[in-house]
């Protein structure tokens, strides 16, 4: 396994701003004799904390599960409040992306697979992405490059959607727009358009820290505008399960075992997508 950071903000050449991360962690598979070279899909790891850390069970973990699956995966880790706000925030989420878009060939890649999965706040930011991904911002600082900033599909766990009042996860809302940017503009159900990539959803439909109905209502978003689009609502289950592993839980119990079986639905939602690796030519 190939393990390396890199720093955006040196490898776009970015005044960082009083940024202090914007740092992409790769989980890569080093060449073999034994193999034939090959391009592999790659997964974008934008792990949850309500904008306020970067939670470690959705790292290493998450990387590894989809790693031995033949991926490659990188995990962004960005900036948190009260740095971590809007541009800021959207602005390292689309140079994670474009850098693995100009890097593909370097790192054998496949430039047209590339997915992005988010857990609760993370979500928001892959969210944003994938449905706002020639937002302003974006538009300043990438222009016409802000086509390749879009996933090709994304795997969105118990997420954070909605700006509404009645089911928002009000810390991160206010602190991605901190008072800069409008909340309703980036309520990820308003902004769902034909050409956003594929989605897999998934939540529990007690989860008491950000209900289900933001999954509900992204997923119904999905539906109107022919966005091919999957989701499971697991009847129990906590908040930021991630993998369901050991590592990752206090207690594994039936419940957990039950909710686990998310990873392998994405799998499939991923290979029905034609997300594998391929031989090099």
């Amino acid at each position: 396994m190939i393990c390396e950071s890199i720093d955006l903000y040196a490898y776009f050449q970015w005044e960082r701003g009083g940024a202090k991360r914007g740092l992409l962690y790769s989980y890569r598979h080093a060449a073999t004799l034994e193999m034939a070279p090959r391009l592999r899909p790659a997964i974008l790891i934008f792990p949850g904390g309500g904008y306020e850390f970067v939670s470690s069970r959705e790292w290493e973990s998450v990387a590894l599960c989809y790693f031995q699956e033949g991926f490659d995966a990188f995990v962004l880790e960005y900036d948190v409040a009260p740095i971590g706000q809007y541009p800021t925030l959207i602005e390292q989420a689309g140079m994670a992306m474009l850098y693995l878009r100009r890097e593909a060939r370097h790192l054998s890649l496949r430039e047209d697979r590339i997915a992005a999965i988010g857990f609760s706040v993370g979500v928001h930011l892959a969210g944003c992405i994938s449905f706002l991904w020639d937002d302003p911002a974006l538009m300043r600082r990438f222009g016409a490059e802000c086509a390749k900033i879009r996933p090709d599909l994304c795997i969105l766990s118990y997420p954070v959607v909605t700006a509404d009042p009645q089911y928002r996860h009000a810390g991160s809302f206010d602190h991605f727009c901190a008072g800069i940017a409008d909340q309703s503009a980036y309520s990820l159900e308003n902004s769902v358009r034909p050409s956003a990539p594929p989605c897999f959803i998934w939540a529990t439909s007690d989860d008491s820290c950000v209900p289900v109905e933001n999954s509900v209502r992204l997923y119904s978003a999905l539906c109107r505008a022919g966005v091919p689009a999957e989701f499971h609502a697991f009847e129990h289950g906590a908040h930021g399960m991630s993998v369901c592993t050991r590592d990752v839980t206090e207690q594994m119990t039936r419940e957990t075992e039950h909710v686990a079986r998310w990873v392998d639905l994405s799998k499939e939602f991923l290979n029905a997508h034609d997300f594998i690796p391929v031989a090099l030519q």
